[in-house]
């Protein structure tokens, strides 16, 4: 499948695809005609008791149309905007993902968003995961550093995840 529009440009440019705000989130189109949503789902009432409360997500990306037939290298930068977006609005918020089950390529999933979370910026953001291959189950939190709440998250993510 070619793309729609210049393909020599939409495969080596690293711009984002073009965000339309969604009912918790936004979705966008590629070039090839794929359409994905961004959701960040509203995760409040797992932390009930914390003081970041009003600013827990749940973040995930869904494939909605179109055949998916190679890497598209713009979806990555678009998934990147798209949480930078979110905490350039609300700096205090709390992203969770888990990494989907979906034909069994979570352990995959969960190295694209690390080796996109040290690209990004490191050096901004905490990252912390939650592993057990056993069951199949790869996540992780992120929030910027110096985070009004990083010492409670941090311990709040191992009470939950080291039991």
């Amino acid at each position: 499948m070619k793309p729609k529009n210049q393909p020599e440009l939409s495969l080596l440019s690293p711009l984002p695809y073009l965000l339309k705000d969604a009912e918790n989130g936004v979705t966008f189109e590629t070039d090839f005609g794929i359409l994905y949503k961004i959701s960040f789902t509203d995760d409040s009432d797992y932390l009930f008791e914390s003081s970041f409360v009003n600013a827990v997500y749940s973040f995930s990306i869904t494939h909605l149309a179109g055949q998916i037939q190679h890497k598209d290298p713009r979806v990555e930068q678009t998934v990147i905007k798209a949480l930078l977006l979110t905490f350039e609005a609300s700096p205090t918020a709390l992203i969770n993902y888990v990494c989907s089950l979906d034909d069994e390529q979570e352990a995959a999933r969960n190295r694209l968003f690390h080796s996109s979370y040290l690209r990004v910026s490191k050096d901004a953001f905490v990252k912390l995961d939650h592993k057990n291959p056993d069951e199949r189950v790869y996540s992780s939190v992120i929030f910027l550093r110096n985070h009004p709440a990083e010492k409670e998250i941090n311990r709040m993510f191992r009470q939950v995840f080291e039991k």
